[in-house]
């Protein structure tokens, strides 16, 4: 019989709130399916471990079935005008250009979130349905982001909010936008542990086989896939070896060696296809993957640093300093405030 991971079973953690916390999925026809899939799942996930959380609920302008940008249809959405009682989390999708703009401004939605908003704990948007709170005055004086794709568009048309370019998320008091598509779990995950603590969102994160619980402070796209756009094959699979085994020697000797290439030769292809050299890589996805160690587990940095592969705390404070600004202490200050705020 296979062993079963304690951490991804579906026992319950404890018991949920006296009343259910309301969250609100906001979709439109042409909707990007994975914006109310992910978020859809991640709660619905909190349920099994902590019963009688959350209730789901998905609505669109007109009702009915909705037809996603991916063909896929979401079945007996209720319509907006027969919504009734309090929202305790509303989370609005993002979708194709013209089918959003056409949402929000023909069949209401910006209208009907301007109206809610006031009564909702959280408003929240996933990628570009950031455009339907700027529509409605939600954004009006806060931080903000969308897909990296979209920001430049964002703050041309709300100059009064200040688009963050390169965020998994922003949250500006009850108001947290994300950005694009799978970013939305990211966004998920973050208010699920904010209601039922981070051992809740870890054990959704695991079961959902995500590669990390990414929070506010980290970049949109992870320093593999960028250098992996214009990689050849065996880049590719170099790049995403050096991900699983940031403890090794990843020195330029090392890796040259494991793709058959002179060290002298690895370099230069390494820049030339990547956009930057192997030791300022390794940097980065190490520093990602501390910083995700830093928000799941309260081990002290010694051992931290130690299991993503830095040689000592200095080094990997260094490291921070170059990628986020601060120390790896001041990284998990940050994200505990965050936390509590």
């Amino acid at each position: 019989m296979p062993h079963k991971d304690k951490s991804t079973a579906k026992t319950a953690i404890h018991s949920g709130p006296a009343a259910p916390r309301q969250v609100v999925l906001l979709a439109f026809d042409g909707v990007e399916v994975l914006d109310v899939a992910g978020p859809c799942s991640v709660f619905a996930k909190a349920g099994e471990l902590v019963p009688g959380s959350y209730r789901l609920a998905t609505v669109s302008p007109a009702g009915g079935n909705v037809r996603t940008n991916a063909g896929l249809v979401l079945a007996d959405t209720l319509a907006l005008d027969r919504w009734s009682g309090p929202i305790d989390t509303l989370i609005v999708a993002g979708g194709d250009e013209a089918d959003l703009r056409a949402a929000i401004l023909e069949a209401g939605v910006g209208q009907w979130v301007a109206a809610q908003a006031p009564q909702v704990r959280r408003v929240t948007s996933v990628c570009t349905g950031a455009f339907a709170l700027a529509a409605a005055g939600v954004l009006h004086g806060l931080r903000s982001t969308t897909h990296w794709n979209a920001c430049g568009m964002l703050q041309s048309l709300c100059p009064d909010t200040h688009v963050v370019q390169d965020r998994v998320f922003v949250r500006d008091g009850r108001v947290w936008t994300s950005a694009g598509v799978t970013t939305g779990m990211d966004l998920a995950l973050a208010l699920v542990e904010e209601d039922c603590g981070r051992e809740v969102a870890v054990r959704i994160a695991r079961n959902l086989a995500l590669l990390s619980l990414r929070g506010e402070q980290q970049p949109q796209l992870s320093p593999v896939l960028l250098a992996q756009a214009d990689a050849s094959k065996r880049m590719r699979e170099l790049l995403a070896w050096i991900q699983g085994h940031l403890c090794e020697d990843l020195s330029v000797e090392a890796l040259a060696e494991r793709v058959a290439m002179s060290p002298r030769n690895f370099a230069r292809s390494f820049l030339a296809e990547t956009g930057t050299t192997p030791a300022r890589h390794v940097n980065q996805v190490r520093c990602d993957h501390a910083a995700t160690l830093l928000r799941q587990t309260d081990w002290p940095l010694e051992k931290l640093a130690s299991q993503c592969g830095f040689a000592s705390v200095d080094a990997l404070d260094r490291a921070f300093r170059q990628r986020y600004g601060c120390t790896a202490h001041g990284f998990r200050r940050g994200a505990a405030l965050q936390r509590e705020h």
